[in-house]
């Protein structure tokens, strides 16, 4: 099978990992990357019209941070996974020089440069792993569709901040986790491969769930490409009525969410 790589930014630890373990499959061919570049005014406006001051915090904690936002308590986050698999230093641009596999720079993933990259690689499966949404100019240009894992559980939660929506909301157990799909043009509506749930720990964060996530999400892209191409996954559609869109969570409701995953306010019905 040969899969080729969508990534949000060239230091993504989630793609740099998503593609190192991608090459270790027999018979997975990693045939190129695409990286989204760092800076474009135009995406940065349009992001914190929807975000808000946490899009500045988001870039302080990717790109000044780095590793520090991770606690050398918690084995289970991405810097230990990284720290594993050597890729702690450099980028996915110097990992696919190394890797000998040919690698795009684009401003945009929808972009005909992207576009012209990707057909001539040929790939039957691309992998997204983030960069904003993706049109039908590159949804439909591999057999197979575009792998995507949603940081919620489908159908239910689709959209934005969903991990917060459900501890909100009190949905109980089975309601966080992730979701491994094909994409098509609506929002995380895509055929389902697989799940996985989280379980809710005592003295539990939000923060702290999704640095959780993280090195799952990495896991579960892996095992779903795995299973696409031994045959042993098959995409189940979903129903437009199953779930519902949520959108960017306003702080006052962030706070109540906190509250209710650390157990000191009863959750929303």
């Amino acid at each position: 099978m040969r899969v080729a790589l969508l990534s949000p930014t060239p230091s993504s630890y989630y793609a740099r990992a998503t593609a190192s373990l991608l090459r270790e499959i027999e018979g997975i061919e990693l045939v190129g990357v695409v990286i989204r570049s760092m800076f474009s005014w135009s995406r940065f406006r349009s992001e914190l019209r929807r975000d808000g001051p946490r899009l500045l915090r988001k870039i302080h904690q990717k790109l000044i941070l780095g590793e520090a936002v991770y606690s050398e308590d918690d084995p289970a986050t991405m810097r230990t996974l990284v720290r594993d698999l050597g890729l702690q230093s450099g980028s996915l641009k110097s990992d696919a020089r190394r890797w000998g596999i040919p690698c795009a720079t684009t401003l945009e993933h929808n972009h005909p440069h992207t576009e012209r990259f990707l057909r001539r690689l040929l790939p039957d499966l691309i992998v997204f792993t983030g960069g904003g949404l993706v049109r039908r100019n590159i949804l439909e240009l591999a057999p197979l569709g575009v792998l995507n894992c949603h940081s919620g559980i489908l159908p239910r939660y689709r959209g934005m901040d969903v991990v917060e929506w459900a501890l909100l909301e009190g949905a109980g157990s089975g309601s966080v986790g992730l979701t491994t799909h094909i994409m098509d043009p609506g929002v995380d509506t895509g055929p389902i491969l697989m799940k996985h749930i989280e379980q809710i720990q005592p003295g539990d964060s939000i923060d702290g769930i999704r640095k959780r996530l993280e090195p799952r999400m990495v896991s579960l892209m892996v095992e779903s490409v795995h299973g696409l191409q031994q045959g042993t996954l098959k995409p189940r559609p979903q129903r437009p009525g199953d779930g519902r869109q949520y959108f960017v969570m306003h702080p006052r409701l962030l706070t109540l969410a906190e509250k209710a995953v650390k157990g000191s306010s009863a959750p929303i019905k």
